[in-house]
C-alpha cells in the first residue's frame, strides 16, 4: 500500500511538473475555467463553451462579437499565466476559424505594466479550421505572462486546443508581405515622424501586376516619413538581398532604404541612399545579423527626406550565399565605399580621375607627397565582406605608377582587430597599367568582416587604380614581377635565426630590403641604391615568421621567408 502511496505522488508530481509551461485548461473541457474575458468601449461580446465549436474533443470556445473598432473599442480572451525561462525556445499554437475572413491579433503580455508583448502577431481566420503558431524567446527569465486574443472585426469566432510548450530551436519567418501592393498598401506601416506621407495602391502606374504603392510626402523639413513592410524575422548569419522597383514623378530625389529592428533602437541591418529617377528602376541592398531576431525586423523600410511623389512596387528578396564581392571596384562612380587613411604626419590625396582608367571611364587617383612614420600611414581599402569556408579566392586589380618602382603592399584582412591578414603581398609599380593578382583562403566562413583589399602606399609619386575584381579557384592568376627564393636569385642564412640574418642575391639591381610580418606590417626596411647582399640585425623581434622582399629598380621582387627563434 505504501509503494502504491509513493507512485501515486510520483505521478501526481509529475502531473504537476508537466503543467509548468502549458496553459491551464487549453481545450475548453471544464467551461471557461482559467480563461479572462473581457470588453471595452461600446464593444458587446458573448463568450461561450460549447460542442459546435469544437475542433476536438467535446467543447470549444466561441465568441460572438459586436460593435468592434480597435483599439478603443475591443473584446479580448486571456490565458492564465506562463512563464518563460532564460534562454528557452517556445511555441504557441491554437487551432481556430471565423464565420468569415477575419483579422485577430494574438500577444504574449506582461499582466502588469509594462505591457510589453514578448509575442505579438496578425493571423487571418477563416471559416475552416486551422492551426495558427507563433513564437517567443527571452534572454531572460520572465514571470506572469498571459496570451491575449483580440479579434479586429465584428464576427463568430472559435477556438480550441491552445497549446503552450518549449521546443529546441525557433522556426525563423521572413517575409515581405504584400510585396507587389495588389491587395492594397496593408500590412506596411506609415510614419509621419515629423512631416506627412499618404500611401494609396495605385493603378495607374506599376512596374508588376496591376497596382503599386503611391506615396505622397511633404514638409520634409520637419521630418523625413518613413513607409515599412510587415514584421518579419531575420535569421542568424544568414546574408539577404532586398529588391524593389521604384520611381519618382520629379526624379533626382533621394530615398533611403533600410532593414532594421521595428522598435528602439532601430537597429539597422542593411542600409542604403538611391537617387530616384522619373523611370522604373531596380534597385537592391544587403541585410544581415549577427544573431536570429523574431518578429521584430521590417525587411523594407523607406525614408523620404524630399518632397515629392514617389511609387515602389516588386519589393521581394532573396537568400544571398556568402560571398566575397568588391564595392566599387571600377570607380565608375566615387570613392564612397572605400576607406581612406592618411596620418602619422603622412601628405597625400585620393580621388577619381578621368584622365587614367584601364576599365570604363575613371580610375581612382593616389597622390603621395610626403609619406608617414609606419607603413600604415597612406592607405586605401576596399568596403566589408565576407568569404566562405575552405574556398580559395583570387584577387586581381590594375595598378600603374608616375613612375616605375613605386612600392605598395596589397593585403586581405580582417576588418576589426587584430586586422589579421589572410594574404599579404609587396610589389612595385610599372609606368603602364599591369595586372597584380594574388590567392588566399580561410578555415572559416566570416560574414561582412573582411577587406578584400587593403593598398598600403609606400613611395612617394601617383598611383593609379582600376578594375579591382575577385575570382574564383579556376581564375589564371599570374602575379607580377615577383620571383620566388626557388629560382635561386636570393639566399638567406641562417634559417631559423636569433641575432644577424645575412642575405644575398643574384640581381645587381636591388635598391631596398624590407622586411614585413605576416600582418604585413614592414618591421625593417633598408634602402640603398647598390645593394647587393648585407645582414640584418632581428634581435629585436618577437619569435615567428617573416617575410624578405629584396626591391630592384627594374621592378622585380625578390621573396623569401625566415623563421625568428
Amino acid at each position: 500500500m505504501n509503494k502504491l502511496y509513493t507512485l501515486i505522488l510520483i505521478l501526481t508530481g509529475l502531473t504537476i511538473n508537466a503543467q509548468s509551461d502549458t496553459i491551464c485548461n487549453p481545450s475548453f473541457e471544464d467551461s471557461l475555467n482559467n480563461w479572462g474575458t473581457f470588453c471595452n468601449g461600446s464593444s458587446n461580446g458573448n463568450f461561450s463553451v460549447d460542442s459546435s465549436s469544437a475542433y476536438s474533443g467535446s467543447l470549444g470556445l466561441e465568441m460572438d462579437l459586436t460593435s468592434i473598432s480597435p483599439p478603443s473599442n475591443t473584446c479580448a480572451l486571456t490565458s492564465c499565466a506562463v512563464n518563460l525561462q532564460q534562454g528557452k525556445f517556445y511555441m504557441i499554437s491554437f487551432w481556430a476559424k471565423s464565420n468569415s475572413s477575419n483579422d485577430v491579433l494574438v500577444v504574449l503580455q506582461r499582466t502588469s505594466a509594462p505591457f510589453t508583448n514578448y509575442a505579438q502577431k496578425t493571423f487571418t481566420f477563416t471559416n475552416t479550421w486551422k492551426k495558427f503558431e507563433l513564437n517567443t524567446t527571452d534572454t531572460a527569465a520572465v514571470n506572469n505572462l498571459k496570451i491575449k486574443i483580440k479579434p479586429q472585426s465584428d464576427g463568430v469566432y472559435s477556438f480550441d486546443d491552445f497549446n503552450f510548450y518549449p521546443v529546441s530551436m525557433l522556426p525563423t519567418n521572413t517575409e515581405i508581405c504584400n510585396g507587389d501592393f495588389e491587395t492594397g498598401v496593408s500590412p506596411w506601416s506609415q510614419a509621419n515622424s515629423g512631416a506627412n506621407i499618404t500611401a494609396v495602391s495605385d493603378s495607374s502606374t506599376f512596374q508588376n501586376g496591376n497596382f503599386s504603392a503611391k506615396v505622397v510626402i511633404s514638409n520634409t523639413v520637419n521630418g523625413q516619413p518613413i513607409f515599412s513592410s510587415c514584421k518579419s524575422d531575420i535569421e542568424k548569419n544568414k546574408k539577404y538581398r532586398i529588391h524593389f522597383w521604384a520611381k519618382s514623378i520629379l526624379g533626382g530625389q533621394l530615398a533611403t532604404a533600410t532593414s532594421s529592428l521595428s522598435s528602439p533602437p532601430y537597429t539597422n541591418y542593411g542600409i542604403e541612399s538611391f537617387t530616384l529617377t522619373t523611370n522604373w528602376t531596380e534597385y537592391t541592398f544587403l541585410s544581415e545579423s549577427d544573431s536570429t531576431i523574431f518578429g521584430n525586423v521590417r525587411f523594407a523600410k523607406f525614408k523620404f527626406s524630399e518632397d515629392g511623389t514617389y511609387y515602389i512596387d516588386n519589393v521581394w528578396y532573396e537568400e544571398v550565399p556568402p560571398q566575397p564581392f568588391v564595392c566599387d571596384g571600377d570607380f565608375e562612380t566615387d570613392l564612397s565605399n572605400w576607406t581612406q587613411t592618411i596620418n602619422n604626419g603622412a601628405i597625400a590625396s585620393m580621388s577619381i580621375t578621368p584622365s587614367q582608367a584601364q576599365n570604363g571611364f575613371q580610375s581612382a587617383m593616389i597622390l603621395v607627397n610626403t609619406l608617414g612614420n609606419t607603413t600604415g600611414s597612406i592607405q586605401l581599402t576596399s568596403c566589408k565582406t565576407d568569404v566562405l569556408k575552405d574556398s580559395l579566392y583570387y584577387v586581381s586589380f590594375w595598378m600603374k605608377g608616375s613612375a616605375n618602382n613605386l612600392g605598395f603592399n596589397a593585403i586581405t584582412s580582417f576588418a576589426s582587430p587584430p586586422y589579421t591578414a589572410l594574404s599579404a603581398n609587396g610589389f612595385t609599380t610599372y609606368d603602364q597599367w599591369t595586372e597584380y593578382c594574388y590567392s588566399f583562403s580561410h578555415d572559416s566562413t566570416i560574414l561582412g568582416d573582411i577587406r578584400l583589399l587593403k593598398l598600403q602606399f609606400l613611395d612617394a609619386g601617383t598611383y593609379h587604380l582600376d578594375y579591382v575584381n575577385v575570382y574564383g579557384s579556376d581564375y589564371v592568376c599570374l602575379p607580377v614581377s615577383v620571383k620566388e627564393d626557388s629560382y635561386n636569385e636570393i639566399s638567406i642564412f641562417p634559417n631559423p635565426v636569433t641575432n644577424t640574418l645575412n642575405f644575398k642575391s643574384m640581381d645587381s639591381n636591388i635598391h631596398r630590403v624590407v622586411v614585413s610580418d605576416v600582418n604585413g606590417r614592414s618591421v625593417i626596411e633598408i634602402s640603398n641604391k647598390h645593394l647587393l647582399d648585407g645582414s640584418l640585425n632581428v634581435s629585436s623581434l618577437k619569435r615567428g615568421m617573416y617575410f624578405l622582399r629584396l626591391h630592384t629598380t627594374n621592378g622585380f621582387q625578390y621573396e623569401s621567408s625566415f623563421i625568428k627563434n
